[in-house]
């Protein structure tokens, strides 16, 4: 904090505790290097992510980092990530999954967005895997998986509903398989497209992403009050 943040006594710094409150802690300087904290806390809050699942396949790992930085602090309330037809099977094996650095980069983009609430992170196998996972959490969903070369409607057409759950399903950097194209078929995803550009995996999950948030922003903050 002194460091960094460059404190100083009579200094408020926002903080909060994992998965609970966030508060305001006063900063006390002491002679010795103590650094104290008198902390007023808020009251307890529901968790303020939206309801809405990633379902991404497996990436290059620098890409994944972004992905779960980003797509944390803009609200997403859980990952999934599979291994799929696509994906090499090396990216599975990369040290972002084989120790505790993907949970970091979570922690950093809760960070980023001041909030307190921390999503949950899953591996898969594959895609039914996922999407099994999915359709047992919630009846209500809405299903939306990103194509470039298959979908029919621009994302932009998609309407957000305040009342239900969003499942986004966006393929590898290689993209889908016409397997697992037959599979979102099954489990009912409408393919979208977010335009004729070839983006990149982790500019694709921002975009969607940003669209879809905002049909759960309150009404003050959609008309710019």
């Amino acid at each position: 904090m002194v460091n960094v943040l460059r404190v100083k006594t009579g200094d408020l710094i926002d903080l909060a505790a994992k998965n609970g409150p966030k508060g305001k802690g006063l900063v006390h300087l002491a002679s010795n290097g103590d650094i104290k904290l008198h902390i007023d806390w808020l009251p307890d809050h529901k968790p303020d992510y939206y309801p809405i699942s990633l379902v991404v396949g497996m990436a290059r790992p620098q890409t994944c980092r972004k992905i779960l930085d980003q797509a944390t602090s803009l609200g997403v309330d859980s990952f999934s990530f599979f291994d799929a037809d696509k994906s090499e099977p090396s990216y599975r094996k990369s040290v972002l999954w084989s120790g505790e650095e993907w949970s970091r980069k979570i922690v950093e983009g809760v960070e980023q967005a001041f909030s307190s609430s921390v999503p949950e992170c899953k591996l898969y196998p594959n895609l039914e895997s996922a999407l099994s996972k999915e359709k047992a959490r919630d009846l209500g969903i809405s299903n939306i998986a990103l194509d470039n070369y298959e979908g029919e409607q621009a994302l932009k057409s998609f309407t957000p509903c305040s009342t239900k759950r969003i499942c986004l399903c966006i393929g590898p950097e290689r993209g889908w398989s016409a397997r697992e194209r037959k599979i979102l078929q099954d489990y009912e995803f409408p393919l979208f497209h977010l335009g004729p550009r070839v983006l990149r995996v982790e500019t694709a999950v921002v975009g969607s992403l940003c669209m879809l948030a905002s049909g759960y922003w309150p009404e003050a903050e959609n008309s710019g009050v």
